[in-house]
């Protein structure tokens, strides 16, 4: 496939908004990762608790990302 014809294909909307809610979707867990400690005594979570909340953030925004292609 040549530059200009993958410049032209697909839809650059749709592309921008799967990164974005990708990069987003990470920026949550990087911040949750950090601050998992203090959330999970202040919530009283159990260690699964505290797994799954830094789990989905990243695993929503993967899945969002693969979906759209």
């Amino acid at each position: 496939m040549k530059i200009e014809e993958l410049k032209s294909s697909g839809h650059w909307p749709t592309l921008l908004t799967a990164f974005r809610y990708f990069d987003f979707s990470f920026m949550a867990w990087t911040l949750l990762g950090p601050m998992g400690v203090q959330i999970g005594e202040t919530l009283q979570l159990s260690a699964e608790q505290k797994g799954l909340m830094a789990a989905v953030p990243i695993l929503s925004g993967a899945s969002r990302c693969c979906s759209s292609f």
